[in-house]
């Protein structure tokens, strides 16, 4: 196997854990739904780590990233949201699981067409937001209550296709840096 092969065996493995997630999410076994998406963006960032670090960046491995994030961090949050809260609200309910969706599908394509890197992502990332829907729908009292619930999806969807400015911290040399 060469290096090259290991960023493509890593965004599989984003995407299997995004597809396991939703597998535990019909199985109502919503615990392990999140801890998928978890660990499908840990290995999301070390995919991100190895491509840069190692200078490995293709076309098709930008495009395959985007379609393992958005199952990983788009679709299986939002069927976790759904199934444990927005079910409530039969139909407004799927609209907003959709949304978030399409959201983070809009956030994916403007990250594939930019023409240059920037020092911070423009818009809430997809694995940002996908986390934290999934993370505070399952374990988080507030969100209880239905209105909540609704505040949180949309604000995550405005977030993601906003043009907000948001610093990058996964950069190689902040990892090495030695804090005393």
């Amino acid at each position: 196997m060469s290096v090259q092969t290991i960023p493509t065996l890593l965004k599989m493995a984003v995407l299997s854990g995004g597809m396991m997630s939703m597998f535990f999410s019909f199985h109502d076994k919503p615990s392990q739904a999140v801890l998928c998406i978890v660990l499908a963006a840990v290995l999301a960032g070390f995919d991100e780590y190895i491509v840069s670090r190692l200078n490995l960046a293709t076309e098709f491995g930008k495009e395959f990233r985007s379609l393992a994030e958005l199952i990983s961090f788009g679709a299986a949050p939002a069927l976790i949201v759904y199934l444990i809260s927005l079910h409530k609200l039969p139909v407004s309910g799927l609209l907003l699981a959709s949304l978030f969706i399409i959201c983070g599908a809009l956030r994916l394509a403007r990250f594939n067409i930019a023409t240059c890197v920037h020092r911070h992502h423009t818009g809430l990332p997809i694995h940002i937001a996908g986390c934290l829907l999934a993370v505070l729908t399952l374990w988080s009292p507030i969100l209880n209550h239905m209105e909540l619930t609704v505040i949180l999806v949309i604000a995550l969807c405005g977030l993601m296709v906003s043009r907000i400015k948001i610093p990058k911290i996964s950069k190689p040399h902040l990892i090495h840096k030695k804090s005393f």
